[in-house]
């Protein structure tokens, strides 16, 4: 599969695209994470695709600013704790 569904408006020209496939960025067990570009704007989002028996098929997109070299990097980086984020607020 290169392309999925009939394709989506983007949200920031209006103008219709395809998530491609080909642009995974990584694969668990029931769910994708595609970059994807819009030909026309060239506004870039992250999409992931999960999909079950029970729930059918779900993609939530987030517009994003993220090379796709940046997205590829994503399922090496280690996962915010919560010290991380307490760090962070007193910091501030």
């Amino acid at each position: 599969m290169n392309k999925l569904g009939a394709g989506t408006n983007c949200p920031v020209c209006g103008k219709k695209r395809l998530l491609q496939m080909r642009n995974i960025v990584s694969s668990e067990e029931g769910s994708l994470m595609i970059y994807n570009r819009c030909p026309h704007c060239a506004s870039a989002f992250i999409a992931v695709v999960s999909g079950s028996k029970e729930r059918g098929l779900v993609v939530v997109e987030t517009l994003t600013d993220l090379t796709h070299q940046e997205a590829m990097e994503i399922p090496q980086r280690s996962a915010l704790t919560a010290d991380a984020v307490l760090d962070i607020y007193q910091s501030i």
